[in-house]
């Protein structure tokens, strides 16, 4: 007995430190390469109960990239891990992923073009349609995102977007009262609830269309006013494209363009 219970543990100690960098990961990094993604695993090992446990994960395009601290796979497919200063869990399958974020802070390992934000996100998000392998959505493509946050920072530069085909600079904003509600299906991107404030201007979300097949390609509706008149307020309003104030006060803004290239233009 005691032979069995010795070599029934030297298995597990084998399983638990065998180098599954070389066996795994060349069979990830494959696919996603071919779509121009980039993946990084510092350490991959088998971990109790039944899964995998991988540090050090970085994930990079061209356009973005995300770091994870630490995640399990378990063998139904379960996940959990740190990353971003917080906490993720959910489930991952064929073509879809779903999640919840618990005090997630995007600037700590998320990167989007020269954009950051600063800010502990309580939440769910799910995706449908979607290879993990190849993740590059399109129109058959659906998503659900609901996330809150008390407040944080917003900062960065928009390339292209300002007059003329000039950088946008953003500066840096505190922002409060943060929440975003939508759907998005077939391209269409469904606002039920979009909306911060900062500084004084009150910004709401209306809807995009972020669709391949969209004629002028990305379009991003949003709205902002003044509810307080502050010097800070009127700088804000100041950086945007001069437009129409209807009779609530709201200016109205869209980005047209494309990812790589947006720029905001007033809506009147």
């Amino acid at each position: 007995m005691r032979l069995l219970l010795f070599a029934v543990a030297f298995v597990i100690g084998i399983a638990l430190t065998a180098p599954l960098e070389r066996w795994i990961l060349p069979r990830l990094r494959g696919p996603l390469a071919a779509v121009g993604a980039d993946l990084r695993v510092d350490k991959l090992r088998f971990a109790l109960p039944f899964g995998l446990r991988a540090s050090g994960v970085g994930l990079e395009t061209a356009a973005a990239g995300i770091g994870i601290d630490s995640l399990y796979v378990g063998l139904t497919r379960s996940f959990a891990g740190e990353a971003c200063g917080g906490k993720v869990d959910g489930h991952i399958g064929s073509r879809s992923l779903s999640m919840h974020l618990s005090a997630f802070d995007p600037s700590r390992c998320l990167h989007v073009g020269k954009l950051e934000l600063e800010s502990a996100l309580d939440g769910s998000l799910s995706v449908d349609g979607l290879e993990l392998l190849r993740p590059v959505p399109d129109d058959t493509t659906a998503a659900h995102i609901d996330v809150s946050s008390s407040g944080g920072v917003f900062r960065g530069v928009i390339p292209r977007a300002g007059s003329g085909g000039t950088d946008l600079p953003l500066g840096e904003w505190e922002f409060s009262d943060l929440v975003l509600r939508a759907t998005l299906a077939r391209g269409e991107l469904t606002v039920e609830e979009g909306h911060t404030n900062t500084s004084g201007v009150e910004w709401e979300l209306i809807g995009a269309a972020l669709s391949s097949k969209a004629r002028g390609g990305l379009r991003v509706d949003f709205r902002a006013r003044q509810v307080e008149d502050t010097p800070r307020s009127r700088a804000l309003i100041g950086l945007m494209p001069r437009a129409t104030v209807d009779s609530g006060g709201w200016r109205n803004y869209r980005v047209v363009g494309s990812l790589a290239a947006p720029r905001v233009v007033a809506a009147n």
